[in-house]
């Protein structure tokens, strides 16, 4: 079980999310990280069900991370922080 779950955009995010990872994981914390801990499968499903069981949703915001939230209802960083909101 997580506790963190790690949204980014991988356009300008990436490396900073894995920086995060890396520190938060170093210190202890179970973090969920896309790159480093999915598993194959249903992406957007497994993705859900970890969001749901994480104490913890940390957003990376980067420039103009958040410009496809807006134009794109289907956007998978919208749809992770609506489901976030959600539980």
């Amino acid at each position: 079980m997580y506790q963190i779950f790690i949204s980014y955009r991988r356009e300008g995010g990436e490396f900073l999310g894995k920086m995060i990872y890396d520190r938060l994981s170093q210190k202890g914390y179970r973090v969920f990280y896309d790159v480093e801990t999915l598993t194959s499968g249903h992406f957007n499903t497994q993705l859900y069900h970890v969001i749901e069981e994480c104490q913890d949703f940390l957003l990376l915001l980067t420039p103009g991370s958040m410009d496809r939230c807006c134009r794109d209802s289907d956007d998978w960083v919208r749809s992770e922080i609506r489901h976030a909101l959600k539980c």
